[in-house]
């Protein structure tokens, strides 16, 4: 659950809009991830023997993989399949494509713990792969779902064979066939023009292959529930053939450049919800400077602590008079943390370099304006991918990258005729079981709303903090 935050302005700042991400977009509906199916894949237990082979995905139906469950897109990412394989024609670093292991309960990936991910595709190698924990209550009906993911970077675990990369998308072509829209569903076009052209097919382009070693995922391996592709920071396709967990590498030698695993690196800590029992953060991303005062005054009035997360484009404006904004926050015990510079979909921008400028920038805003450090950074639009939590990682020490498990879904509301329907958003959340929110005071109905928010929050028994206190940070500052 992302929301998506753009920001513009003009002299004065910034100002967003937000889109939504579900998990279960593109052409099949959400159902599929809650769909029980026959054939269901039993764990063995911890001290077993190791497990074989296990066989997740060979394409052979176009909804559901080889354990018998559901595969499939979201955030609108187009898709071709053909038996055998899924194309993938990515556009936006939030789109991504699931396969799982199991539907309502929990998948133990304990008895494979030491052997490792095998994935074959013909396309590009810029995205990223992960491996996604269920909840706590392995039931997808509660929030998080899915859960916390961990993930690496593909291309740092391709295996080059010796004849090198052609270059060409999964389909042979180097660039990617157009998107059309027919009966409100994205399809590709393979219009050849009708024309009486020599039809001889193209040779395939080779495979490619990854080697994941399955301890490289840091998450509960107790409680897996699917195996994702997302964070494309290119528009080239790829063609997914194989997903599986194989016991052993091929050995370096000449033909494959002689490839080994590479190192795990360090990434952020993504978290979705506050560990403190019975605690309830508030993340409040940048907003209108004519809304603040408002906010302080509910925030004082209600007796509660927040977490700000402040764009550093936006500190740097004086015209916006939001350094002095959160300069009074920070003295009424509020937490103020990381946004970005620019506030871009960091994960589709091209470069190393210019990931790390986002986060540098950001850092240095942050101390220059307000005095202060932090280890907390919100992703803008919540995107998140391998190569931003990698330098996140690099940069930030202990650094913890905020999502979240409750959206008012302001995004989508509170400009409509029934911005009351960002009250049942929150509740509807809260109620699944969510515990840290995202919201902006960018609109007169949020804001409006947010006393509604946290009376409700505190009539459900939970006690409101700022997010370092609900992570229960030990730097944090004591609860009052």
């Amino acid at each position: 659950m992302k929301s998506h935050i753009l920001l513009s302005s003009p002299v004065l700042f910034l100002a967003f809009f937000l889109q939504a991400m579900s998990l279960a977009h593109g052409h099949y509906s959400d159902q599929h991830w809650y769909e029980p199916r026959e054939q269901h894949v039993l764990s063995a237990p911890e001290n077993a023997r190791p497990m074989p082979s296990l066989i997740i995905d060979t394409f052979q139906n176009p909804t559901h993989n080889d354990l018998g469950f559901w595969h499939g897109a979201g955030e609108d990412l187009a898709m071709q399949y053909q038996p055998g394989s899924m194309q993938l024609f990515p556009t936006d670093p939030d789109q991504n494509y699931h396969t799982q292991f199991e539907t309502n309960g929990c998948f133990s990936m304990i008895p494979w713990r030491n052997q490792f991910l095998h994935v074959e595709f013909v396309g590009t190698d810029q995205f990223t792969v992960s491996l996604n924990e269920h909840n706590e209550d392995c039931y997808p009906h509660r929030a998080p779902f899915p859960g916390v993911p961990d993930s690496i970077e593909a291309s740092r675990y391709m295996m080059k064979m010796g004849h090198g990369s052609t270059g060409h998308d999964g389909d042979g072509h180097e660039h990617d066939e157009p998107i059309r829209e027919e009966h409100g569903k994205k399809q590709i076009s393979k219009d050849n023009g009708g024309g009486d052209e020599d039809d001889q097919t193209p040779a395939a382009p080779p495979k490619k292959e990854l080697f994941i070693p399955l301890s490289h995922f840091l998450i509960n391996q107790n409680r897996v529930v699917s195996v994702s592709f997302s964070g494309f920071y290119t528009n080239r396709s790829i063609t997914l053939h194989r997903v599986e967990i194989v016991s052993s590498v091929p050995p370096p030698r000449k033909e494959n450049n002689y490839f080994k695993i590479p190192e795990k690196l360090p990434t952020g800590e993504l978290i979705l919800r506050c560990t403190r029992p019975k605690s309830f953060a508030f993340g409040i991303d940048d907003g209108s400077p004519r809304f603040a005062q408002e906010v302080m005054r509910i925030l004082d009035e209600e007796n509660v602590r927040v977490t700000f997360f402040a764009v550093g484009a936006g500190l740097r404006d004086t015209t916006t008079n939001l350094t002095r904004f959160y300069r009074e926050m920070l003295k009424k015990g509020h937490q103020v943390a990381l946004h970005s510079n620019t506030h871009p979909k960091m994960e589709a921008l091209p470069t190393i370099d210019k990931i790390d400028n986002e986060i540098i920038q950001a850092q240095r805003t942050l101390k220059e304006q307000l005095g202060i450090e932090s280890s907390y950074f919100r992703p803008p639009f919540g995107t998140v991918g391998a190569r931003m939590r990698q330098q996140i990682a690099k940069y930030i020490p202990n650094a913890y990258i905020v999502n979240w498990s409750v959206d008012v879904e302001d995004w989508l509301w509170a400009d409509s005729s029934t911005p009351e329907k960002q009250l049942d958003a929150f509740y509807r959340s809260v109620a699944r079981g969510g515990n840290l929110a995202v919201m902006h005071f960018l609109n007169p109905t949020t804001v409006g709303y947010l006393r509604q928010f946290i009376r409700h929050v505190k009539g459900s028994g939970f006690k409101i903090m700022r997010i370092d206190q609900c992570m229960e940070d030990p730097d944090s500052p004591p609860l009052s």
